[in-house]
């Protein structure tokens, strides 16, 4: 009854935030205000004025990018957006997102996607009994791009994101050629790392998955 009711009031408090997950296409604007947001950048003080100490490493492995990659391009490639979840656990003392967990959405189209409740509420509770934690969400902007970027809402949304998981949370978003951009809500407490073969960094936080093809095709 106990994790029951847990489970119950944490997905109370992520019923807003799902339904944040509308994304919309990027404006000039949004543009230029997720560029300054982009990346993990540790804050220097803390609101009590203290100095903060070097933000935790999440290491990003090669291959859980394409599996990511490959759940959302096949509905991306349909022209609709997608939500997966990411989970990570401690490895050898470092948080490693090792897991892609394809979240339903009720809502799926061009410009917007939202989570169903029941699948985000049964992905927590995978997590937890298996000792994994939530680390990250990632989306897909349906198009053909050189870059991508989250929109002002999506930061918004992040934002409120990484202040119920502490910190220890990121987004990325990917487009349909398979480039992606890691970006934060300005409350992010992590540092994230790019491991493996097969991805290629072209920007700040800005990557492209080299061997997407067949994934697309």
């Amino acid at each position: 009854m106990r994790k029951f009711a847990a489970y119950s009031i944490r997905i109370i408090s992520l019923v807003p935030l799902a339904i944040g997950c509308g994304l919309t296409l990027v404006s000039a604007r949004a543009l230029r205000f997720a560029d300054e947001l982009e990346g993990c950048v540790s804050e220097l003080k803390h609101e009590t004025g203290e100095e903060c100490r070097e933000p935790e490493e999440l290491v990003i492995p090669s291959p859980v990018l394409y599996e990511a990659f490959s759940i959302l391009i096949s509905h991306g490639k349909k022209s609709k957006e997608w939500i997966v979840a990411l989970g990570a656990q401690e490895l050898d003392g470092k948080l490693v997102i090792t897991r892609v967990y394809d979240v339903n959405c009720a809502i799926s189209h061009t410009t917007g996607a939202e989570v169903d409740y029941q699948s985000l509420a049964k992905a927590l509770r995978f997590y937890e009994e298996c000792g994994y934690q939530i680390a990250g969400l990632a989306h897909i902007h349906p198009w053909n791009s050189e870059t991508v970027s989250p929109s002002a809402t999506d930061i918004k949304t992040h934002r409120q994101w990484e202040e119920l998981y502490k910190g220890k949370f990121i987004g990325i978003v990917f487009n349909n050629s398979g480039v992606f951009r890691i970006f934060h809500g300005g409350k992010c407490k992590v540092k994230p790392k790019v491991v493996g073969k097969g991805v290629k960094r072209i920007g700040k936080e800005l990557y492209r998955l080299e061997k997407c093809e067949k994934l697309v095709s």
